[in-house]
Parts: structure tokens; C-alpha cells; sequence
């Protein structure tokens, strides 16, 4: 591929998407790219912010933009998967073929003036004491958010003194996010939660029971659009002791609902359970074995669930099912306790079956002589 070029880099409209547009190159380094497969051409070709690029010292691992690069006539497209930040600077860097440093092109997006709009919904678990091997965490945005900001935005520190923890959360490039890209999942080092592996053994748990902690959502992180937060968020906890053992539907207390309601069958747990998981890992079937429709919704602490049937309730037996992969704020599930003492032969796995637990919906009593 040419080594000397003068490159022009813009915004414009490709496939229905907000893109970046290269011109500049030269014939034969079209032919090349355009013979190249996809992957080839999101290998010789890559886009970054400017600043994560700046503040690494080593290529290899650097967090790319998610999208897809084209070759379409005289022009190589850049169509990002989710939208360009505002006011951000970008890099294209271009392989050199194992010849020294990549190329590296520099572009700006346009800043858009504009109020701060989107909100921490929540963070999550939303107990006031987590246990000390806490497995992770969530934060729900009221809009969709840009990727890159968790370990920038996002810190825990000692609720007394301020002083932040360092290495809490797991590094994840890329960082996860659901499809919406408002709910992110921060997961503690799991290295460090398992007992017997080297990064518990060398550096315990990454939270300290008894010490309690604040975690905040600093406003710096940016939407979707590249605006900051409207505002940041945080949340204390106390830390109590680990939390070790499979769940046991057998603990809860299930509130059943009267026949010809349309009230919710209420679901106590004993513990706090994983607010991610509680979303589509419980629900109800009939005596037929038919799933009833509804909305199911977790409860203040994560340590209830609630079910409304979309239709009244019929007299008769109905069923809770319970996935195995629940789990609770720890990481354990009803087959297997996640930080486990391998020597303990109660703590080891049982096979993986869908729990379910009966409950019967009665008729409202009737007073007597009617």
C-alpha cells in the first residue's frame, strides 16, 4: 500500500448512517483494499477516539470503534454501529504492512450546543449491604449511551475517607452494554472472588468486608450524542461477610394471588438476587405446563419479584419456574456455588434442571347464607 498520501477526512451520509468518508487514495490502493475480505480490511483499517489512543502506550488490544469499513469508488466508509460522538476527535490508523508505525489520520466531529439530557436511572444491586464477593454490578441510563467512559466514569472509593479502590472492576474491551445500550454491566474480578486462584490468594477479595463503600457515576460519561451526563449518581453500601451457598427456592415465600384477579403473585426471596437475571429468569405456566403472559418485576433490594398476568387469573395450580442460571449478587445459582470451597463436597455442582415451585390460586371466600 502507498506510503505517501494526502488524505481528506469527512461526515457524510452512507447507508442510511452518519459515516466517515476517506478520499485520497490512490488506484492501486483502492484495488487493494476492495480485494481485501472483511476481516482483512477491519485489520489494515482501524478507528479510534484520539484520546484512548493518546493515553495508550502499546497498539495491540487498543479499544476500537465498533463498525464496519467499505470500499465503494473512490472512497473508503467508515459506518459505525452505534452514532459518532460530537465534538470527539477520531484517528483512522492504517497498518503499514509490518513496515514501522501505522499511519494515523486525525478528524473531528462538529460540536452541537446542547443541554444535557440523560440521566443515571439506577445503579444496581440497590441493597444497602452487599456481601464481600460481590460478582457484579449494574447501571441503567435513561438514554443510549457511547462506549469507552466505564473506566474512565465510573469508580468505587472508600465511603469514609474518599480514597478510591483501585482494580475493583474487571477491564472489558468491549465494554457490555445491552442491545439498547442503556443498561452496563460491571463485573468484579472474578480472579480475585474465586478462592484458591492466584489473584485471591496474592490480592483478596476487591471489596473489604466491613469497609463501606460509595460507588458514584460521574457525570463525565457521555451519551450517545457526546453529551455528558445531566447528572452523575451514586450509591453506598456496607460490606458484609461472603455470601456462600446455592440457591434454595425452597426459602422463598410465594403470596399467591384470588382467582379472578388481576393481582401479582408476590415472590420473597432470602437473599438478594442479581437484578440482570431476575428480568428473564423467572416466570409462570399453568397446570397444563403453559406459559401464562405477563410482567414480571423485581422488587426494592432485589429480594422479591413480582408476577401481573396479563388476563384474570383462573381458580387452580400453577407453577414458579426457576432457571437454573438465576443467580444471586454473588454469583451463585441453585447448581453451583461460585466462589466454592473445592473441598467442601456440598458446594460442588448438581446437574443443571428448571426448577419450579406449585402454588394455587383460590376463589375469594364467600360470607355464609348468600
Amino acid at each position: 500500500m502507498t506510503q505517501t498520501r494526502q488524505l481528506h477526512l469527512d461526515w457524510a451520509q452512507y447507508r442510511g448512517k452518519e459515516s466517515l468518508k476517506v478520499v485520497g487514495w490512490s488506484q492501486s490502493d483502492l484495488r487493494e483494499l476492495d480485494g481485501s475480505g472483511t476481516g482483512e480490511l477491519s485489520r489494515r483499517l482501524t478507528l479510534l477516539t484520539s484520546d484512548v489512543l493518546d493515553a495508550s502506550r502499546n497498539l495491540v488490544g487498543i479499544p476500537s470503534i465498533s463498525g464496519d469499513f467499505a470500499v465503494d469508488f473512490d472512497s473508503v466508509w467508515f459506518v459505525p454501529r452505534f452514532p459518532f460522538m460530537d465534538g470527539m476527535n477520531y484517528s483512522l490508523l492504517i497498518d503499514a504492512g509490518g513496515h514501522g508505525s501505522p499511519e494515523v489520520w486525525a478528524v473531528q466531529r462538529p460540536s452541537t450546543p446542547t443541554v444535557p439530557a440523560t440521566e443515571v436511572a439506577a445503579i444496581h444491586p440497590t441493597a444497602t449491604e452487599l456481601p464481600v464477593n460481590l460478582l457484579r454490578m449494574y447501571v441503567l441510563f435513561s438514554a443510549p449511551m457511547s462506549e469507552g467512559w466505564a473506566g474512565r466514569a465510573i469508580r468505587v472509593c472508600l465511603a469514609d475517607t474518599g480514597e478510591e479502590l483501585e482494580g475493583v472492576f474487571l477491564p472489558s474491551e468491549p465494554e457490555l452494554w445491552d442491545t439498547s445500550r442503556r443498561r452496563l454491566t460491571m463485573l468484579l474480578d472474578p480472579g480475585r472472588i474465586k478462592r484458591g486462584l492466584v489473584p485471591n490468594r496474592e490480592f483478596g477479595y476487591p471489596l473489604i468486608e466491613g469497609v463501606p463503600v460509595r460507588v458514584t457515576v460521574d457525570s463525565e460519561f457521555r451519551d450517545a450524542r457526546g453529551q455528558p451526563l445531566k447528572a452523575g449518581l451514586a450509591r453506598s453500601y456496607q460490606i458484609g461477610p461472603p455470601l456462600r451457598s446455592r440457591i434454595d427456592p425452597g426459602c422463598w415465600r410465594l403470596t399467591a394471588p384470588v382467582a379472578g384477579s388481576l393481582n401479582p403473585l408476590v415472590v420473597d426471596f432470602d437473599r438478594p438476587l442479581d437484578h440482570g437475571l431476575l428480568q428473564h429468569c423467572l416466570w409462570v405456566r399453568d397446570a397444563a405446563g403453559a406459559p401464562i403472559p405477563g410482567q414480571g418485576e423485581s422488587g426494592a433490594a432485589e429480594r422479591s419479584w413480582q408476577f401481573t398476568p396479563a388476563f384474570l387469573w383462573s381458580a387452580g395450580k400453577y407453577q414458579l419456574v426457576i432457571e437454573p442460571h438465576l443467580e444471586d449478587v454473588a454469583g451463585n445459582s441453585p447448581v453451583r456455588v461460585f466462589d466454592r470451597d473445592i473441598s467442601k463436597p456440598e458446594e460442588s455442582p448438581v446437574d443443571a434442571v428448571r426448577l419450579a415451585v406449585d402454588f394455587h390460586c383460590a376463589g375469594a371466600a364467600r360470607p355464609l347464607g348468600r
